[in-house]
């Protein structure tokens, strides 16, 4: 028993973060490795997406007139820019399927390491600032959190779906989620510019991302020195779709905004995994996606006021009022990934409907989120165990829905009774960000 506290003691010191990350992601190599060689492809969306890929290579530039056997392109012009070279590696015409399944095995394993490192910045300026404050001051207490939240890491890696949606499907939601994780890293790491540019760059490839905004513009209020600040990464983000959406603004401008930021789409009944205890009349109804539009914009506006009063009662203690352009600090990087994670998961919350690969947009902020609540280990596990078991029933039934519901509404009312995080780094300058 004494070896074993010591085994635990040792690694849990910062020295073997990467070590852990490193191992993880050997796991992750050899189960994609696994599937892609054992596990038979399945065809859903990746002939569609060829299709409306040669239409635009072919010169159709009128973005109702570019479809494919599931209907019209409804994404952003990254998409097809995206697909594009995919197409190209596999085989010139997209034939070659077992290319891209290894193409999208590294993407996978690129993410996980991205969202890996997420976990441990996080982790780790947790435990810093609560060793400041006196708790950790007992090792075993320390060692504990930092092996609690390595477990969470774990759980990251675990998904039978998220694997299938990277690697068995081919989804676009994958590459979308990637670059948008690399946008949060960098945020994290106070990288305000360049973290837009991937920001933006995965809002071309699927405007789910979008979810994210709402925190995004509160931390860049807050990041800023002033309004000029504010506008030179909103001027960034919209400057590159303008420029990714050139060919088709300057031709068919109307048609191109319309459907790549398609905002009244009706989703089917069939494919809904969240709403399934729902009458499909009820399901389709103008009223339910007025009430959880409303729904979706009051409790972000909900939040807004529980981080500006958080800002209000942290700052106090160091002799400002100040709620933005917090100059002379430095956001926290915990404080930063649970604005950007809770304004993301109040939209899925909200979701007129969620298909089976919208599971990668949050399942990996969920650890994150659930470890920010005051829940038991037992509860997050179990949480964790509802959603994914939701995600996995197919088709979806009543039961597997109003599982789903239920897990996401604890969650939701478990951050709003959850502290926010400290919301500086303290001891650090703001000429230090970009």
């Amino acid at each position: 028993m004494e070896a074993f506290r010591r085994f635990y003691r040792h690694f849990s010191s910062e020295k073997w973060d990467i070590p852990f990350i490193v191992a993880l992601l050997f796991f992750e190599v050899a189960l994609c490795s696994g599937i892609v060689n054992y596990i038979a492809y399945t065809e859903i969306d990746w002939e569609a997406y060829m299709q409306e890929v040669t239409s635009w290579q072919n010169g159709e530039r009128d973005y109702l007139k570019i479809r494919g056997d599931t209907g019209p392109l409804v994404y952003p012009a990254g998409f097809l820019y995206l697909y594009g070279t995919l197409k190209w590696f596999g085989g010139e015409d997209g034939s070659d399927v077992r290319t891209i399944q290894n193409i999208f095995c590294g993407l996978y394993v690129a993410n996980a390491a991205v969202i890996l490192s997420i976990y441990t910045m996080v982790a780790r300026s947790l435990c810093a600032g609560r060793n400041r404050n006196g708790p950790y001051s007992n090792l075993a207490l320390k060692d504990s959190y930092i092996w609690c939240w390595r477990f969470a890491m774990i759980i990251s890696c675990l998904s039978k779906r998220i694997h299938s949606i990277f690697i068995l499907r081919l989804f676009n939601d994958a590459p979308a989620m990637f670059l948008l994780y690399v946008s949060i890293y960098l945020f994290a790491k106070s990288r305000w510019h360049i973290g837009c540019v991937f920001f933006s760059m995965a809002v071309s490839i699927k405007m789910n991302v979008l979810l994210f905004a709402p925190g995004l513009l509160l931390l860049l209020l807050q990041s800023s020195r002033n309004w000029i600040g504010v506008f030179q990464c909103l001027g960034i983000c919209a400057g590159i779709q303008i420029l990714l959406g050139l060919p088709f603004l300057t031709t068919y401008p109307v048609s191109y905004i319309r459907k790549a930021f398609e905002l009244d789409r009706v989703f089917t009944f069939k494919w809904t995994v969240n709403w399934k205890f729902l009458p499909e009349d009820v399901f389709v109804s103008k009223q339910l996606s007025l009430l959880l539009l409303s729904l979706h914009i009051g409790f972000i506006c909900i939040f807004c006021y529980k981080w500006i009063l958080a800002t209000k009662k942290q700052k106090s203690s160091i002799g400002s009022n100040a709620i933005i352009f917090l100059k002379g600090s430095l956001l926290s990087p915990e404080y930063i990934v649970s604005t950007l994670f809770v304004s993301n998961f109040i939209g899925i919350a909200f979701a007129r409907s969620l298909h089976y690969q919208f599971y990668c947009w949050y399942f990996h902020s969920l650890p994150i989120l659930l470890w920010m609540t005051n829940f038991s280990l037992w509860r997050k596990v179990v949480l964790m165990g509802m959603i994914e078991y939701a995600f996995n029933v197919f088709p979806a039934t009543e039961l597997s829905s109003l599982g789903l519901q239920v897990a996401h509404l604890s969650i939701l009312l478990a951050l709003w009774n959850a502290e926010v995080p400290p919301l500086l780094v303290k001891g650090k300058d703001m000429t230090k960000q970009s």
